[in-house]
């Protein structure tokens, strides 16, 4: 492990490999030389097994303002619109960035999503500023394919979002080898979206179901009953997030102890 600094040349680059490099939080690619660079202060991480002939290269440090870089995975609120773009924010107090409105599946005139403000997505930075010369723009499909999501796309209203810290999101995404989410998928069926940006949209079994608006179509049995079944659906989320945010604080030796707690009498 190699404590880097902006300016640092990279070790990678001095490898002669067949292996492909995928660039993660903290380094950019020069477009004209695609020569790779830090660009914050931390430790070098380098995943050898990240995928096949594939490598996964970033820098792990601890900050708490996100900037966007090119194949980020985070989420987002839709803030308002301009032009053929929603404006996305990604953290409070920061400028928005940019979604087209077709940069979703098999999307065109016809299909494209309606986009209020408050609703969530996944997507993927497809562009930064660090040249000052285009506006952030972010995705919601496969980068490989235009025709597939790739997981992205909008997080529906039944879900929860919360906060962690920065770090602690890349190690939820990045270490196959962290048992956090293994051992919380012992206990119950769970979706989840990670974003770089610190954020967590997760939602435990069908997430909470709203009552029909038509009360006649609804009987009260029925009704008691989906009461009942959003009650256990909401007492499990809270444990879930009490959970993960246990874990960011502790060692994994106590993931297990932390689990029990959390899920204590439901």
């Amino acid at each position: 492990m190699s404590i880097i600094i902006p300016g640092d040349k990279l070790p990678i680059e001095t490898q002669e490999s067949t292996t492909k490099t995928t660039i993660g939080p903290g380094i950019y690619k020069i477009p004209r030389t695609s020569k790779i660079i830090p660009t914050t202060a931390g430790y070098l991480e380098i995943d050898q097994k990240y995928h096949q002939n594939s490598k996964l290269t970033y820098i792990e440090s601890k900050t708490k303002r996100y900037i966007p870089h090119n194949n980020d995975f985070v989420i987002g609120t839709i803030v308002g619109t301009i032009g053929e773009y929603y404006k996305v924010n990604l953290q409070n107090f920061s400028s928005s960035i940019l979604l087209n409105f077709f940069a979703f599946p098999n999307t065109n005139k016809k299909n494209r999503p309606n986009l209020k403000n408050g609703q969530v997505i996944y997507g993927r930075i497809v562009n930064d500023d660090n040249d000052s010369t285009f506006e952030t723009e972010i995705e919601c499909f496969d980068g490989s394919n235009n025709k597939e999501s790739g997981g992205f796309g909008i997080l529906d209203d039944s879900g929860y979002i919360f906060n962690i810290s920065m770090n602690f999101a890349r190690e939820l995404l990045y270490n196959s080898k962290s048992p956090v989410l293994e051992l919380l998928a012992q206990k119950l069926k769970f979706e989840i979206a990670i974003g770089i940006n610190g954020k967590i949209w997760l939602k435990c079994d069908d997430g909470l179901q709203l009552k029909s608006t038509d009360k006649d179509q609804m009987e009260d049995e029925d009704e008691i009953n989906l009461k009942n079944k959003n009650l256990k659906v909401l007492k499990e989320t809270i444990a879930a997030v009490n959970y993960i945010k246990r874990c960011e604080r502790t060692t994994p030796d106590n993931f297990e102890k932390e689990l029990k707690l959390a899920f204590k009498g439901i």
